[in-house]
């Protein structure tokens, strides 16, 4: 069985690419408050309990490229997403729900993959209260976090591998208490 991916995807400036170094615990991927920095897929395996998987950075969706790039930004997007065994569909909890993070939703909500929708940048009390503007952007749980704040690394890393996919001895197991109880 390959190694689970978990494409990392919103629109520009949401912090991606930070929640991906944040994750790896170390500089993977460029980060610049300039929109348009990430261009191409950049993956970094991660490991957490017993598992393993790919964590996969996108560019942001909707980016319009200074440098004429917008139709290969959005196609290393595309395989991210049509690659993905979960999707991290991140929005930034300080400017709330836009328009863009609306037509993001509509084109994940075609996708038939879980996805976890990580409201990041909650550095106050004051996005904490407004967590339920995001509920029902995605058809998937909520979590927020601060990269910033350090707020809820190990809860978002916990989600994230709790809703991957079974891994093969996963399955085994199971199906091994399947037949011993069918006997």
């Amino acid at each position: 069985m390959p190694i689970p991916k978990v494409a990392i995807v919103g629109r520009p400036n949401v912090g991606k690419s930070s929640i991906m170094n944040w994750q790896a615990g170390k500089l993977v991927s460029v980060v610049d408050p300039t929109a348009g920095v990430t261009r191409d897929r950049v993956e970094y395996m991660m490991h957490h309990g017993d598992r393993y998987f790919d964590l996969v950075d996108t560019g942001g969706i909707g980016i319009v490229d200074s440098d004429d790039l917008s139709e290969d930004i959005e196609r290393q997007i595309q395989f991210a997403i049509e690659e993905a065994d979960l999707i991290l569909f991140v929005v930034d909890g300080r400017a709330g729900l836009t328009l863009l993070d609306r037509q993001v939703s509509d084109r994940l909500r075609k996708v038939q993959v879980p996805k976890l929708v990580v409201v990041n940048k909650c550095d106050s009390i004051k996005t904490d209260l407004e967590m339920h503007e995001f509920e029902g952007i995605a058809d998937g749980p909520l979590i927020q976090t601060s990269v910033k704040g350090n707020r809820h690394r190990q809860e978002l890393m916990d989600k994230l591998v709790e809703m991957l996919p079974a891994a093969a001895s996963d399955e085994a197991v199971r199906e091994s208490k399947k037949e011993k109880n069918r006997n």
